[in-house]
């Protein structure tokens, strides 16, 4: 029998296609939302110079984000350990965030110190187990 983690039955084409669609949808998303970001950035300037300021901040946040997630990338592929930490991160957040949900207002307890740092622990280590989890399997 073949071994449990065969690949022989993926096609690559498929795969690869699908990463494509991924990364373009990603892409177009993040950049409408810069444009949204610029121009209401240049919404607070004179009217007159709005346009312009749109188009300055457009020449200059493409490229640095070209470059910025090139660099990232590279920077993941050479230390996969940053994409635990940043995994870690976002548990810690969504730990305090759960926390400091208005539901939980009726509980006290849940205003301390105490329970923030406890629940952003808490949350930080459950989405890097259940990574470590995921991948082993």
């Amino acid at each position: 029998p073949p071994p449990a983690d065969a690949h022989d039955d993926i096609k690559p084409a498929d795969r690869l296609w699908d990463a494509v669609k991924t990364i373009v949808i990603a892409d177009a998303v993040m950049s409408l939302d810069n444009v949204i970001a610029i121009a209401g950035a240049a919404e607070q300037a004179d009217p007159s110079h709005r346009i312009a300021l749109v188009i300055f901040g457009l020449v200059v946040s493409v490229p640095i984000i070209v470059w910025g997630s090139t660099l990232v990338l590279k920077l993941l592929d050479r230390f996969p350990v940053v994409v635990a930490a940043g995994a870690g991160l976002l548990g810690w957040i969504a730990g305090g965030l759960i926390v400091h949900d208005p539901v939980g207002d009726r509980w006290p307890v849940l205003d301390t110190p105490a329970a923030v740092y406890g629940a952003s622990a808490a949350g930080a280590l459950f989405v890097m187990a259940a990574g470590y989890a995921l991948r082993r399997r």
